[in-house]
């Protein structure tokens, strides 16, 4: 059986190990993202127009990616419009036949975002099992 101690210092490497691997994915999606060609042409733009052309309002830079997130398409219920959901998105940046919305590195960098969901989820796993464990503590030293 595991000691108190032991429970402890598990569950903190834990924690630092999911923080790690969520700051090392997100050098990933930037890396990848470095590499979409809308992300090369919004480097040299010459004009206004060529600029709202590649940056939104926040000065994001409109990458496939972007459009997978943020782009309205027809609802199901044929009623208004609503926002790509995850297989709308994946079929969005991977289309064979649609060369505008195809992107290799926006789809690497979306499958690194919908990974990093799941480690994300892990964390707060983690985080609550170390305040778990604080309460635990408490108990048994009250803090004065």
């Amino acid at each position: 059986m595991k000691t108190f101690a032991d429970r402890v210092i598990e569950a903190l490497a834990e924690h630092e190990r999911l923080l790690q691997q969520v700051g090392l994915m997100k050098k990933q999606i930037g890396e990848h993202l470095k590499n979409c060609p809308v992300m090369l042409q919004s480097a040299v733009w010459s004009s206004n127009a060529e600029y709202n052309q590649f940056y939104d309002e926040k000065g994001l830079v409109k990458t496939h990616l972007w459009h997978a997130f943020n782009d309205l398409i027809d609802s199901d219920s044929g009623y208004g419009q609503c926002r790509m959901e995850y297989d709308d998105q994946e079929n969005y940046l991977t289309d064979p036949w649609n060369d505008d919305t195809r992107c290799d590195h926006c789809y690497a960098a979306w499958r690194v975002i919908q990974d990093r969901k799941d480690v994300r989820q892990k964390l707060g796993s983690a985080r609550r099992a170390i305040r778990a464990l604080g309460k635990s503590a408490m108990k048994v030293a009250p803090c004065s």
